[in-house]
């Protein structure tokens, strides 16, 4: 079986390793890979490896058709037999180059809002599956294109053997979200200075990626934090840092998952979130610390508990790694995707590995 995996570069931003963890793994298991990614990047020498092909996904509607002809002739000598695709531009791309080779198409989705801007209607003729990292999203998705083209697939993060290994820092607290939502920071910035006098060597990693609301930082000069904020353009950029801090917490939705608090979810770093209807991993008082409303008060109340309840902490935390181990992890997504992937080439008689199985809601 030869697979094309088509990755834009929204999700190379925030699933670079994950998406380079499942090649490798479905490389070891036999499958030929091919991996279709922005230019100029860096890689690890293991991943040199595996073949690889270039396309501007930044490039004019002019030149794109040019572009996209141009590598579906350097991929016939050896034409993938499906293309799974990473972000709604790359579905595009592996929408047309499975349409001129007569491959299979799959979607792989992380977030409802990727799904939104996700052309699948106009390839439905084309498309095989869309993965769906959640349930609430996989049923979404099948109010799209139908129940039976749907499964709940997510991509995956590495599970450790061993937690007690990746020693979490307790006075250290990383804030991941796109910095746009005002009303939401200042909540947790109220909640970051009513436990900041009980945390000495309190330190915070707060994303501020592009884009992000400049009035953040004269927020966090108004609530008097702005001494333990370090900001980073992404927490992936600085992914052992990230890692390493105790608590993760999310002041905006995600609207599914994202790989890097998966990550933290699976070393039994304790989570607290916004309420989020499409992230059912995302359970209160099971495996994060949810919260309902921007309100300061129910902020403080999560995150007193994250920081300063260390058995409240511990059983979320520990809750979450078991979990994570049971739903994301990287090797039994590669698994998976690879008996997706055959069911597809055997014909639609084979059902797809919990395909219509989803009764959850949006």
């Amino acid at each position: 079986m030869h697979i094309a995996l088509v990755v834009d570069p929204e999700r190379l931003l925030t699933d670079a390793a994950a998406v380079q963890r499942l090649a490798v793994a479905l490389a070891g298991d036999g499958v030929r890979i091919r991996r279709i990614l922005p230019p100029a990047r860096d890689e690890p020498p293991l991943l040199r490896m595996i073949a690889a092909s270039t396309f501007d996904f930044d490039s004019s509607l002019f030149f794109r058709p040019s572009r996209l002809g141009a590598l579906s002739s350097s991929l016939e000598d050896d034409p993938p037999e499906i293309f799974v695709s990473f972000g709604a531009r790359a579905f595009i791309a592996a929408a047309e180059l499975a349409d001129d080779m007569d491959a299979g198409l799959v979607a792989m989705v992380s977030t409802s809002d990727e799904l939104d801007a996700t052309a699948l209607k106009r390839h439905t003729g084309r498309l095989d599956l869309v993965c769906a990292a959640t349930a609430p999203i996989a049923a979404r998705a099948a109010r799209v294109v139908g129940e039976q083209m749907v499964t709940v697939l997510p991509l995956g993060v590495p599970v450790p053997s061993r937690r007690d290994t990746f020693v979490a820092s307790p006075q250290s607290l990383a804030i991941a979200g796109t910095g746009r939502d005002v009303g939401a920071y200042r909540a947790v910035f109220a909640a970051i200075a009513d436990v900041m006098p009980a945390l000495p060597e309190f330190q915070v990693a707060i994303e501020l990626p592009p884009g992000h609301d400049p009035r953040l930082w004269a927020l966090a000069r108004e609530f008097g934090v702005q001494r333990v904020l370090n900001g980073v353009s992404r927490l992936e950029m600085v992914r052992p840092l990230a890692l390493a801090c105790g608590v993760f917490a999310l002041p905006e939705a995600i609207h599914g998952v994202r790989s890097v608090v998966l990550e933290a979810m699976g070393l039994g770093r304790t989570v607290v979130a916004m309420d989020d209807p499409f992230a059912d991993h995302l359970m209160d008082g099971v495996t994060a610390l949810v919260v309902q409303e921007r309100d300061a008060r129910e902020w403080t109340a999560q995150l007193t508990k994250a920081m300063l309840d260390p058995a409240t902490a511990g059983a979320v935390g520990a809750e979450a790694a078991v979990r994570t181990a049971a739903g994301f992890a990287s090797a039994r997504c590669a698994d998976q995707l690879a008996a997706a992937c055959e069911s597809i080439m055997r014909g639609p008689s084979i059902p797809f590995p919990g395909a219509g199985t989803s009764t959850a809601k949006a």
